[in-house]
């Protein structure tokens, strides 16, 4: 009996080590031109099942955009090196502040192996509060204890995003009505600058090339 406890002491005791020696690794999707398209982020105890985790996670929305050329291309790389393997938290937080009267809204923390870590995490969750106002630009988040990083708090850069659109070429004459072949663009950039309709008028430019070549007149229609 002795023995057996001394067992499961030994147990949980490898297993809160294990825990606490958590590991984060990220991948990035990058182009050959340098530009990295998209971010990949996994966790895990051990460092290298977390890096495989991410480049696995990577490689699948490679496959799943592999119809546009530049993601094609593109490479899965780690992003980081090695963190150091000591457990270590650190704590950070954000205030939500009404920039009109100065109140602070709402506060958020965050825990990491870093302060960075931790700061970025507490941002992320404070940037999502702010977006969920019906003026986000009259709130802004600010650093606890010595402010953000940099020149000063200031308002976050409006968000970066990814839109597709679909065009469908249906066929006309003796085929009238079939789907002779679907179109998808992507375009990326500031949310709120037309992104989707930047998406859109590519979809729709290389399905009325070939409609122009087809001979047959086809007509173009958006898919929903």
């Amino acid at each position: 009996m002795k023995k057996f406890l001394v067992a499961a002491a030994l147990f949980v005791t490898s297993m809160a080590t294990q825990s606490a020696m958590a590991q984060d690794c990220t991948a990035e999707l990058v182009a050959r031109n340098g530009r990295v398209l998209d971010t990949f982020f996994a966790y895990d105890y051990n460092y290298n099942q977390a890096c495989r985790e991410a480049l696995s996670r990577c490689h699948f929305e490679q496959n799943r955009r592999s119809y546009d050329r530049v993601v094609r291309n593109a490479s899965c790389q780690v992003a980081y090196t090695r963190p150091d393997p000591r457990p270590r938290k650190e704590t950070c937080s954000f205030n939500l502040v009404n920039t009109n009267n100065g109140r602070i809204v709402d506060t958020f923390t965050a825990q990491g192996n870093t302060q960075m870590r931790a700061c970025e995490k507490a941002d992320n969750k404070c940037f999502d509060a702010r977006y969920e106002k019906n003026n986000p630009w009259k709130f802004t988040c600010e650093k606890i204890r010595g402010g953000r990083p940099g020149p000063g708090p200031g308002p976050r850069p409006t968000p970066i995003v990814t839109k597709f659109c679909s065009f469908d070429r249906i066929a006309n004459g003796r085929f009238g009505g079939r789907v002779v072949q679907t179109y998808t663009s992507s375009a990326r950039g500031p949310r709120g600058t037309g992104v989707q309709a930047r998406a859109c008028s590519e979809a729709r430019s290389q399905c009325a090339r070939d409609a122009r070549i087809s001979g047959r007149r086809d007509t173009c229609m958006k898919r929903f």
